[in-house]
């Protein structure tokens, strides 16, 4: 939800796209398709790049549940560290399962970029999933950050099955009374015995 304070009418008007993402080895922060520091109103700094893009949220269609990308395309200076050899090493294992949040910060002023008044606006929490890497040439490099879409639930079954697990992920809360729920329609008990 936007808050109520932020004034789209203004003269000027400036939103920057920020992604903070939850690794193991502490937080990440990037401003999305922009060259930029920024340090927001918590003291806490966000670097951009107009490498760093984040894909279209697509829609789910016939149950798939497509996926966000965040990506970096570099070309690999043959003097520096191999970036892509150094994310290999630390593994999938510091992202995977682990939360990205998206945030947009909001300004009025030009000058609030450099002493902002609003802090980020949190958008949507999701979870990591996988990292890809892909070569064009012997320099450029892209290495992509998998994140679930807002649409992850569609590739499940619609109905599910009456046990705690699916009651807890409908409702919010667990059924114990479903542990003891016949789980095939299968009955070797003959029926009046026959």
């Amino acid at each position: 939800m936007i808050p109520p304070e932020y004034d789209f009418r203004s003269e000027t008007l400036g939103i920057l796209d920020l992604l903070e993402l939850d690794t193991t080895e502490g937080p990440a922060r990037f401003i999305a398709n922009n060259d930029a520091r920024f340090v927001d109103i918590n003291g806490k700094e966000w670097v951009g790049s107009k490498l760093i893009s984040v894909s279209e949220v697509d829609f789910s269609i016939n149950g798939t549940a497509p996926g966000v990308e965040v990506g970096l395309s570099f070309i690999q200076d043959p003097e520096a560290d191999d970036l892509i050899a150094q994310i290999r090493e630390m593994g999938v294992g510091v992202i995977q399962g682990r939360e990205a949040r998206f945030y947009i910060q909001y300004f009025e002023q030009f000058e609030e970029f450099y002493k902002p008044v609003f802090a980020p606006q949190l958008l949507t929490t999701r979870t990591m999933q996988n990292i890809t890497y892909s070569f064009d040439g012997p320099q450029v490099r892209r290495v992509s950050l998998i994140i679930e879409g807002p649409f992850s639930l569609r590739a499940k079954p619609v109905g599910g099955r009456y046990n705690t697990a699916d009651h807890s992920r409908r409702c919010g809360y667990a059924n114990p009374s479903l542990e003891y729920m016949p789980t095939s329609g299968w009955d070797e008990q003959s029926l009046f015995g026959l």
